[in-house]
């Protein structure tokens, strides 16, 4: 069994129109659809309601309240995402590693620090696929040892 980290640019293209209607399917099948399963930060509650308050206001959607509703029954407790809380003594200094090591940005940091940390200790010992869309943050956690998808 693969276990899945879903970074936010990922679960972003499940829900929000895009410009890659085709990724978004594939996404939607392999986070949401898919028998591995799938976990993220709890961090993604906050910048998937960010992306979705910004879609708005560019003109993308009409409004977020339907994207965040299917959003919170995606990670509701028989959901198919689990979100992992941000154990900060685990997760801060290992983040901090990380965007000394790599370029990648803060909240991209954070995530693959969850992914190496929480993920890791909920995978015992099967492999953990990262999927982002974040080009940098795919060469860090390739760096750092995970699978990328």
């Amino acid at each position: 069994m693969t276990v899945r980290y879903a970074d936010t640019s990922a679960l972003v293209r499940c829900w929000l129109p895009g410009e890659d209607p085709e990724d978004g399917e594939q996404l939607r099948v392999l986070l949401l659809d898919g028998p591995d399963p799938v976990v993220t930060s709890e961090l993604t509650r906050v910048e998937l309601a960010s992306a979705a308050e910004a879609a708005v206001r560019a003109g993308r959607i009409r409004r977020s309240a339907g994207l965040l509703a299917r959003a919170d029954r995606a990670w509701s407790e028989d959901g198919p995402v689990a979100l992992l809380a941000l154990e900060p003594r685990v997760v801060l200094p290992l983040a901090r590693r990380i965007v000394l090591d790599h370029a990648v940005r803060t909240l991209d940091a954070l995530h693959l620090a969850v992914a190496g940390s929480t993920t890791v200790e909920l995978a015992a010992g099967d492999p953990i696929e990262f999927v982002t869309r974040d080009a940098r943050q795919a060469e860090a956690a390739s760096a750092l040892g995970m699978l990328v998808r």
